[in-house]
């Protein structure tokens, strides 16, 4: 029986297939340059491959990460709108609305599919060019209570700067009800938003206490994420995405990787594997191949940082 644990601690999960599938195909990974070789899992991200992505191989805890596509599901609502009425019939208003209605019911979900799940770990969407505070604010709050345990950001996608003030209210409420905030780290392409480490400066400054998580340990910019971290003890980091494009153009080498998770510290760093687009076990196992780590710093990637960090039970014996 093993005797470390062994988290993921990125996951997106999805309702259902044809949900997943829009997900998978609209999402573009272009930050790194060319592919070197990366191997893409062929999982859906539905719960019912919860089985035998992470249970079955012996995972102990799997964070899913709730990240709602506005502009797809703008794109449902008005094409519904045209099935229904022979064009499309909404106003402005009504969408965004709806859009409202939709994120608050994909956080129940996810909530409500962790509860099921006893290796699961809900972390909500949050929008905060969607949602205003009179409703983000006894949204997380109601939330947290049915078993929520922080929230996810995607300042790239979503559209906006980490430190917008539209997400004062999100922060304050995180800081307040003790949630983890895991954040996209990286630069930007679009919107004019970007996502480096050093963006995340002026957040960490004024909210000292927020619990603070950048996945992908800075993406293409993950130079800038060992000076974040040495300014700010409080910010930790995941490996998703990054790992798999060890060697690609805009990505470290394997062992500019190992130096920079070391100068940070595999106390503050975690393994996460961004299912569905990759597979759990084999990031874990580019974890444990990592060259120069000894094995206890390998354990602490793979899943004792985590139980640390985002204060998850220890299962195993």
């Amino acid at each position: 029986m093993k005797s470390q644990p062994l988290i993921d601690a990125h996951v997106h999960l999805y309702p259902d297939a044809d949900t997943a599938a829009l997900a998978k195909d609209s999402y573009a990974i272009w930050e790194y340059g060319d592919d070197p070789g990366v191997c893409f899992d062929a999982a859906v991200g539905v719960i019912e491959e919860v089985g035998d992505r992470f249970a079955d191989r012996g995972f102990d805890h799997a964070v899913v990460l709730q990240l709602f596509d506005v502009a797809a599901e703008r794109n449902r609502i008005m094409k519904d709108s045209e099935l229904t009425a022979g064009k499309h019939s909404l106003a402005e208003a009504e969408v965004d609305a709806l859009l409202v209605e939709h994120l608050l019911a994909a956080n129940r979900w996810a909530v409500h599919a962790a509860s099921g799940h006893p290796i699961l770990v809900a972390y909500i969407g949050i929008d905060p060019c969607l949602l205003p505070p009179r409703i983000v604010t006894p949204h997380l709050a109601a939330m947290a209570g049915l078993g929520a345990r922080g929230i996810k950001l995607h300042p790239v996608s979503q559209g906006f700067e980490p430190r917008d003030p539209r997400l004062d209210p999100v922060y304050e409420t995180c800081c307040e009800l003790d949630l983890v905030v895991l954040s996209h780290s990286g630069p930007g392409h679009r919107h004019g938003a970007t996502a480096r480490p050093s963006d995340f400066a002026a957040v960490l400054e004024r909210w000292p206490n927020l619990r603070l998580v950048l996945a992908h340990l800075g993406g293409a910019a993950y130079e800038e994420a060992v000076e974040l971290a040495n300014d700010f003890p409080q910010v930790n980091f995941d490996l998703s995405e990054i790992i798999e494009w060890v060697g690609a153009p805009n990505a470290p080498s394997v062992e500019r990787l190992v130096q920079v998770v070391q100068d940070i510290g595999v106390d503050r760093v975690m393994l996460g594997s961004d299912f569905p687009w990759y597979d759990p076990s084999a990031t874990a196992d580019k974890v444990s191949s990592l060259p120069g780590l000894s094995s206890q710093e390998k354990a602490a990637l793979l899943g004792g940082s985590a139980v640390d960090i985002l204060r998850l039970e220890r299962t195993t014996a």
